[in-house]
């Protein structure tokens, strides 16, 4: 391992229309310290990230503001990258022991299209699942940053959208043998085995902390994964791992990045 890959660095930037900031953890002596939990997986919901910055000036601290939009970076000096960014959903109370002060708040990735209105569309039969999936998105106001599937299926006998739009989508997408979920703030729908080639080896020169542990979960067999943090891991990125007993190259599927003052991680599950 080289000697900077130890030598962490944080960067959180929020902007809340009226001002913006960014704020920095590093090793150095006069440097915030910055704690954050950051969740990631193969769902069409929203993951939340908890970030706990320590004695904030009062004017920094009356910039976190809910619906501030916040992007949350981590890495090492020379390589830092996006590990996740939203919008602020709660800032919480703050917390004081008579030395030092934390200030806490959570955001969500991407926007939570949960609660959207019902939504009833009637499609024509040889209907393509694509066109589909723009026509319901765009009714419903969705976001959707890439649209990749396995299998555009056709409905012969068309196809009516009546209810909740996110599961309508859910549903296209498993019938196209395709997934939708979050990957560093973008809602993207893929063919379920594809991801994005991070071009990355993960072996213990490039921070595997142990032996990757076997799982089975509902028929799916996969590793999890124990590293030090590496922005590069999101969910659908693809990797090589070489270990002594484990060799190959896998998919991304849910993982945490996370640094407590102490561990700085990540912890992932490939397939």
């Amino acid at each position: 391992m080289t000697q900077y890959l130890f030598n962490h660095r944080i960067e959180v930037r929020i902007d809340n229309g009226s001002q913006s900031a960014t704020f920095v953890g590093n090793n150095s002596v006069n440097s915030l310290e910055i704690h954050f939990e950051s969740d990631f997986s193969n769902e069409p919901i929203p993951n939340t990230t908890k970030i706990s910055i320590f004695n904030l000036s009062e004017t920094s601290r009356k910039q976190i503001k809910k619906g501030a939009k916040v992007s949350l970076k981590a890495g090492y000096v020379g390589d830092i990258g996006l590990i996740s960014e939203g919008h602020i959903n709660a800032v919480l109370p703050v917390q004081y022991d008579g030395t030092t002060k934390e200030i806490s708040f959570t955001f969500l990735e991407g926007v939570d299209y949960s609660n959207k209105k019902d939504i009833n569309m009637s499609f024509g039969k040889k209907s393509y699942a694509k066109t589909m999936i723009q026509r319901i998105a765009k009714k419903a106001g969705i976001s959707i940053s890439k649209i990749e599937l396995k299998k555009n299926k056709i409905y012969p006998k068309g196809y009516t959208a009546d209810g909740n739009p996110i599961d309508i989508l859910q549903e296209i997408c498993e019938a196209c043998q395709s997934s939708m979920y979050f990957r560093r703030g973008k809602l993207i729908i893929r063919d379920i085995k594809k991801g994005d080639d991070e071009r990355f080896i993960l072996q213990q020169s490039s921070g595997l902390i142990s032996y990757p542990q076997r799982f089975e979960d509902d028929n799916i067999k996969g590793w999890s994964v124990q590293s030090l943090l590496q922005h590069r891991i999101a969910t659908a990125s693809i990797i090589q791992i070489k270990s002594k007993y484990v060799k190959g190259t896998y998919r991304v599927r849910s993982g945490t990045h996370s640094y407590d003052g102490s561990s700085f991680v990540t912890n992932c599950e490939v397939v």
